[in-house]
């Protein structure tokens, strides 16, 4: 999301000049922005005070490390600078513990104050230095950026939660390490500054600066975890109910394994990549026979390498910098579509580390450019991703590689903007409904405006992935609206289908008992249920319809039950006509003309008169007769309805994932002639007795049953499909062959 700007003081005196008093949704914007920056202003003591608590251990460590240097020096005045370093923070620590605590107090306090403004850092601001005039100015700064980075990359956990956590703060998507008003550079701008302040010898100034490394510089890890800590204590989470939800687009309804970012595995790969300790080789997909052209080709490679190395040991490191990043915002202009045009498609970023502008770059600064061209070279040979969206995620490599280059951040965090994207590209990919699809026309505008507009600012992919996603969100809702008849008709019907499994189970628990007459129990169960069906589903509105049914059919058996007294016949004979007279009402009501019902109804005329003939009394043994054939009837019934239950909630695999689907996820229907057809899920009904598919547009909808549903997945003709985040996945194979 973009910044919110702050008025500048021109403005503000127009509008009071104008007349024109702040409204009251301006002064809750207001407050609510100041409350926000107030929150992140109080971390800033918590921060000094973590970090102050460190500096006698952090100063002890480097008082160490300089007469260790000192000892092993080659040179008689390195041995000596260090020396003197040593004894001076020795002397002074005091004094040196308060110049950076003042210093980290300071910046913290700069930093949150004009949070609001800052933007992402632009690429030169990250990745070339065009300040730096001799090369001591250069070396520092280069030694400031390497070891910001280092601690960037071993903080990662905590920092990218941070970056979240402040993001969701202001709303907005999560912030860019460059940002963060806690970032380690900030701590290593501070602790430099302080030692320039206590040893004004110049010569010590980078001596101490190639000592700030994670083993010996202050442990930012415990100071950032305490920051999340707080925020969360505060009720700000990382997967909070707020403008945040939805920002990974068509990708996030989809069921995805354990991000990157949650993978310690791939996490501690990363940290290897990113420190410098091990160089990437260039590989691919698959090893292709080497020919005696591709020999040539190494050759030439090879003298035309030698040949630049020579011509670059007479540049300094800026020029070379600037040359390289001339060199993509080149090849970003220059990008040929006619390479496109060759299958299968392949990365061209290994092109980039044969330029004579490239042989002086750093081992991650080589490594990230390996890693992108291994992460494009999985995408591009994805066998779930169509052609044309292949086609054009491709030109996205050389914007990519500028963005991954000034922000490790992309590697290192799920949600970065331009990752985002990424991920957005290929879920979409894995749903378009055919060639003119307005999603496809949407992408290609997206791809085509990073193409045309993308210079420094990573803003401009938060641009594109909000404008994508505001599209998937609009054509959503259209899609829902086009659904509204299904799901009035689908919920109608489910509602019918619970009112009938009640009335189903009113006259089980009746039958169990075993005193309900065969031909009645065959006419409840097929005639009474429709009328019980009927009750149910009106009983809000009308609750004595229901009380009623219940009544009548509870008079009906009732009736048929032994009469072994006269009181208990001349009940019957008072009864009759009125249950009679309900019971014809009840069977109209659901039509039931066939002949059964004249039947019916002279069955139950001989069984009544048969008991009014019958004597009063009975015979023990004929008592017990009659008792010994009820309970063993109400014994059956219970045991049918029970396997029958047990079979209807079949706990297997097929149901718990229909149990587990939810809507927005998409899944694969085969047909009867093995052909497979994508739908999304647009709707489940409250009880989840009724599915709605439909394309991405909401056309060709369908329903389908719970018990279908499950019935089909254990039959494996419908399968969910898998998005999980595509830049993840391609990660993952980038890394396989290295050891964590």
């Amino acid at each position: 999301m973009d910044t919110i700007p702050h008025p500048s003081p021109e403005t503000i005196t127009a509008k009071k000049s104008s007349g024109h008093a702040t409204s009251d949704a301006g002064r809750k914007a207001a407050s609510s922005n100041a409350s926000r920056l107030l929150l992140l202003q109080n971390l800033v003591p918590l921060a000094a005070n973590l970090a102050s608590s460190q500096l006698e251990a952090f100063a002890n460590r480097l008082a160490d490390e300089l007469f260790r240097l000192s000892d092993q020096a080659v040179r008689p005045e390195d041995a000596k600078t260090s020396l003197d370093a040593h004894l001076l923070l020795k002397r002074n620590n005091t004094a040196f513990y308060r110049l950076v605590a003042g210093h980290i107090t300071a910046v913290l306090s700069k930093e949150v104050s004009i949070f609001n403004t800052r933007k992402r850092a632009k690429k030169e601001d990250l990745y070339l230095d065009n300040t730096a005039q001799t090369y001591e100015q250069m070396e520092e700064k280069i030694l400031l950026r390497h070891a910001s980075q280092t601690l960037e990359v071993t903080s990662a956990e905590p920092l990218v939660m941070l970056n979240t956590l402040i993001g969701r703060i202001l709303n907005r998507m999560p912030i860019d390490v460059s940002q963060n008003p806690f970032r380690p550079e900030l701590f290593i701008n501070s602790v430099y500054k302080a030692w320039q302040e206590l040893d004004p010898n110049p010569d010590s100034h980078l001596v101490v600066l190639r000592l700030l490394q994670p083993q010996i510089f202050i442990q930012l890890t415990p100071i950032l975890e305490e920051i999340n800590q707080e925020l969360m204590s505060k009720g700000i989470r990382p997967d909070g109910d707020d403008a945040m939800e939805g920002t990974h687009g068509l990708h996030s309804f989809l069921p995805a394994a354990t991000p990157i970012a949650q993978n310690p595995l791939m996490q501690a790969k990363l940290k290897k990549v990113f420190s410098g300790d091990v160089e990437l080789a260039p590989i691919s997909l698959e090893d292709a026979p080497v020919s005696m052209m591709d020999l040539n080709e190494e050759r030439a490679a090879l003298d035309s390498t030698i040949e630049a190395q020579n011509q670059l040991d007479e540049l300094d490191k800026e020029t070379v910098d600037r040359q390289f990043f001339e060199d993509l915002v080149e090849m970003q202009k220059n990008f040929s579509k006619e390479e496109l045009e060759e299958f299968p498609y392949k990365s061209n970023l290994r092109k980039l580390l044969k330029t004579a502008s490239a042989l002086r770059l750093s081992v991650i600064e080589r490594n990230s450019i390996e890693l992108l061209a291994r992460i494009f070279d999985y995408i591009l040979a994805d066998q779930t991703l169509r052609d044309d969206i292949k086609r054009l995620i491709a030109q996205l490599q050389i914007p990519i590689l500028r963005v991954a280059l000034s922000d490790i951040d992309f590697f290192l965090r799920d949600s970065h903007p331009a990752r985002t994207l990424m991920d957005i590209l290929g879920s979409s990919g894995l749903v378009l409904d055919a060639e003119r699809d307005p999603l496809l026309e949407k992408i290609g505008d997206v791809i085509e405006r990073v193409q045309s507009e993308f210079d420094q600012q990573i803003d401009l992919f938060s641009n594109v992935v909000t404008d994508l996603e505001n599209f998937l969100k609009e054509e959503e809702q259209r899609a829902q609206e086009a659904i509204s008849q299904p799901v009035q008709t689908a919920l109608t019907e489910e509602k019918m289908r619970i009112s009938r499994e009640f009335a189903e189970h009113d006259v089980a628990i009746r039958v169990e008992t075993g005193e309900v007459a065969g031909f009645l129990e065959s006419f409840l169960q097929e005639q009474w249920i429709r009328i019980l069906t009927i009750a149910h589903s009106v009983k809000d509105e009308k609750p004595h319809a229901l009380e009623n049914a219940l009544k009548t059919m509870d008079d009906l058996i009732w009736s048929l039950k032994p009469k072994n007294s006269a009181d208990e016949r001349k009940e019957l004979i008072a009864k009759l006509p009125a249950m009679l007279t309900l019971l014809n009402a009840w069977l109209n009501a659901i039509r039931w003309d066939e002949p059964e019902r004249v039947l019916f109804f002279s069955k139950l005329a001989e069984r009544h008169a048969a008991m009014a003939r019958a004597p009063l009394e009975l015979s023990p043994r004929r008592q017990l007769e009659i008792a010994v054939n009820i309970a063993q009837r109400a014994s059956n019934r219970r045991l049918d309805r029970f396997v029958h239950d047990k079979q209807a909630h079949l706990d297997d695999e097929a149901s718990k994932h229909v149990d587990e689907l939810d809507i927005g996820m998409w899944l694969d229907f085969t047909d009867e002639l093995d052909q497979v057809s994508r739908y999304k899920l647009a709707w489940i009904s409250p009880k989840r007795t009724s599915f709605i598919f439909t394309n991405r547009q909401g056309a060709g909808a369908f329903s389908i049953s719970g018990e279908e549903l499950v019935r089909r997945c254990r039959n494996g003709d419908v399968t969910t499909v898998v998005a999980n985040s595509l830049v993840d996945r391609a990660m993952t194979f980038a890394l396989r062959e290295l050891a964590s």
